[in-house]
C-alpha cells in the first residue's frame, strides 16, 4: 500500500506550509497519545452505585457495562442458578459454561446472587437500594413491584435512587397492560418499531429473498441500552442538581423505532411510503457497498460534487446529465435507481480496492488544490471481516480492543467504549461467575446470610 501512503502525506503535506503548523501539529500528536491511556485518571461515575437486575434481557445489561466502564460501581444481581442470558450465545458457543456475549458484558462487574421472592433477600436488595444511584430492571410491568421492591417502595427509601424500567411495551398504555407478560427478545422488538418493514430486498424480487430482515446482532438490542443508559445519565445530572431521582421508562420498540427518522422524510418527500430498498440508497448515490475485483467496498458520495468527482474518476461522466443534482438522485423510479446502481456496479468491478482507493485519493488532493473541480470528495474504504478488524493497526493503536487473561475463561478480548482526555472509559477485570462477589458485597452493604441468620446447634470445637 506504498502509493495509498505516499497519496496519504501529499494530503497532510498541505497543511505543514503554513507558519507554527509543525508545532501545532506536533502538540496535537501528543494530546492524542496521551488520551489512549487510562493511568492515573478519574474514572466520571466512581462514586456512583448501580444495581444491574437485568433479567434474560441484553439490553439491560449492556446498559448497566456503559455505566461499568466509566467507573460506576455496578452490581449485578441474579438468582442462585443464575441470569437466563448467561446461555444465550450464537451458535451455543460458551466458555466453561458461560455465552460469549453475556462473558463480554461482563466488564468492571461484582456479582452477586439474591432470591427476590425470599424476603430475607429482598431486604438484603433493599439494603443496597439506600445506598445506590441507579437500578435497572427488565422485569414485567408492576412484578417489582408487587414483591415490594418496585419503584414506589424504593424510592421513599432512597429519593435520589434512578430507577431504569425496561420492558418491550413500557409501563402504560392498554397494549402495555395486555403484553405485559410478554418477554423481551431482540427479534420483536425490532418487527414492533417499524424498521424491520424498511430492511430487505427490493419488492419485486422473488420470495423469500424479498421478505423483511432483521438488522445485525442485538440492534434493537443496543438501541434500547444507549437509550436507557442516557437516560440514567441525564436523571444522574438532575438528581446532582437537585438531589431527587426518578423513574425511566424505557420501552424496546420506542428505543429501536427512534432510528427510523429519515424514511418518513424520505415518504413525505415521495407523497408515499417508502419501500424496501435492498442495496440500494433512497438519497445518495453511490452510498453503499460495492464488490470490487479482491473483495467489498464502501462507497459514499454525500454532495453533488462528490457524486461528480465520483463519475469522473470510474469514468461514468456521461451519466451526470441524468443524475445532476441530489434531487434528480432522490427518486420514487426504483427501476431508475437500479440502472445507476448496476452501472456504478460494474465500473467498480473492473478494479481492486487499492486501485480504487488510489483514484479517488488522488483525484481529491487535486481538487482540495483546484477551485474549478468544486471540491469533489467521493469516500471509498475496504469492507472488513471481523478478523481483519482484530488484525489491523489502526484499532490496535487506539486500543480499541482489550485482552483479558481470566483465571476462569483463559484468553479472550474485548472491545472498549470510546476515547476520553480526562476521564477515560476503561476495562479493570471481566467477571462472571455466578454470586463471585457474594461475600464481598455481604461484608460492604451488611446484608443477611443464611450462615449468619442460622442459630449455633451446639458450641463451637475447641481447637488445641
Amino acid at each position: 500500500m506504498e502509493g495509498v501512503k505516499n497519496i496519504k502525506e501529499k494530503t497532510y503535506s498541505r497543511y505543514l506550509q503554513k507558519k507554527g503548523s509543525r508545532k501545532r501539529i506536533s502538540e496535537w500528536s501528543q494530546f492524542l497519545t496521551e488520551m489512549t491511556s487510562a493511568e492515573g485518571k478519574p474514572e466520571a461515575l466512581e462514586d456512583t452505585v448501580v444495581l444491574d437486575l437485568s433479567y434474560a434481557n441484553f439490553a439491560g445489561i449492556m446498559a448497566a457495562s456503559f455505566l461499568a466502564e466509566a467507573g460506576a460501581e455496578v452490581i449485578k444481581v441474579e438468582p442462585p442458578e443464575g441470569d437466563p442470558s448467561r446461555v444465550m450465545s450464537p451458535f451455543g458457543v460458551n466458555l466453561k459454561g458461560v455465552g460469549i456475549p453475556y462473558l463480554t458484558e461482563g466488564r468492571n462487574k461484582r456479582h452477586i446472587t439474591l432470591q427476590l421472592n425470599e424476603e430475607r433477600d429482598r431486604e438484603n436488595l433493599k439494603k443496597i437500594a439506600v445506598r445506590a444511584d441507579v437500578l435497572i430492571e427488565t422485569f414485567a410491568p408492576g412484578e417489582m413491584d408487587s414483591l415490594g421492591i418496585g419503584y414506589r417502595q424504593l424510592s421513599k427509601l432512597n429519593p435520589r435512587l434512578v430507577y431504569v424500567a425496561i420492558t418491550p411495551y413500557g409501563h402504560f398504555t392498554s397494549k402495555a397492560k395486555e403484553f405485559s407478560k410478554i418477554p423481551w427478545t431482540d427479534l420483536t422488538s425490532q418487527a414492533e418499531s417499524g424498521l424491520a418493514a424498511l430492511i430487505g430486498d427490493l419488492p419485486d424480487t422473488p420470495e423469500p429473498f424479498n421478505w423483511p430482515t432483521r438488522a445485525g446482532f442485538y440492534a434493537a438490542g443496543y438501541a434500547t441500552a444507549v437509550g436507557a443508559a442516557s437516560s440514567a445519565l441525564v436523571a444522574l445530572f438532575h438528581q446532582r442538581i437537585t438531589g431527587e431521582g426518578q423513574m425511566v421508562d424505557i420501552a424496546s420498540a420506542d428505543a429501536y423505532a427512534s432510528c427510523v427518522g429519515f424514511p418518513s422524510t424520505i415518504g413525505y418527500v415521495w407523497k408515499k411510503p417508502r419501500p424496501r430498498y435492498g442495496t440500494l440508497d433512497y438519497g445518495l448515490c453511490p452510498y453503499g457497498f460495492f464488490k470490487c475485483q479482491d473483495g467489498y467496498i464502501a462507497i459514499a458520495c454525500f454532495r453533488d460534487q462528490d457524486f461528480r468527482a465520483a463519475l469522473k474518476i470510474l469514468r461514468l461522466w456521461k451519466l451526470e446529465e441524468d443524475w445532476r443534482s441530489l434531487l434528480d438522485r432522490i427518486t420514487d423510479d426504483v427501476d431508475k435507481a437500479k440502472e445507476l446502481n448496476r452501472k456504478i456496479e460494474e465500473a467498480v468491478a473492473r478494479y481492486t480496492y487499492k486501485e480504487i482507493f488510489e483514484k479517488f485519493s488522488a483525484y481529491s488532493v487535486k481538487a482540495a488544490r483546484s477551485k474549478w473541480r468544486g471540491g469533489g470528495l467521493p469516500v471509498t474504504t475496504k469492507m472488513l471481516t471481523p478478523k481483519e478488524v482484530l488484525e489491523s493497526e489502526h484499532w490496535r493503536v487506539r486500543h480499541t480492543f482489550y485482552t483479558i487473561n481470566h483465571p476462569t475463561f483463559g484468553i479472550f478480548t474485548v472491545p472498549v467504549t470510546g476515547k476520553m482526555s480526562k476521564t477515560p472509559m476503561r476495562i479493570k477485570w471481566v467477571s462472571a461467575n455466578v454470586g463471585e462477589d457474594n461475600e464481598y458485597i455481604s461484608k460492604k452493604y451488611g446484608l443477611k446470610t443464611k450462615e449468619v441468620e442460622k442459630e449455633p446447634d451446639a458450641p463451637s470445637p475447641t481447637h488445641h
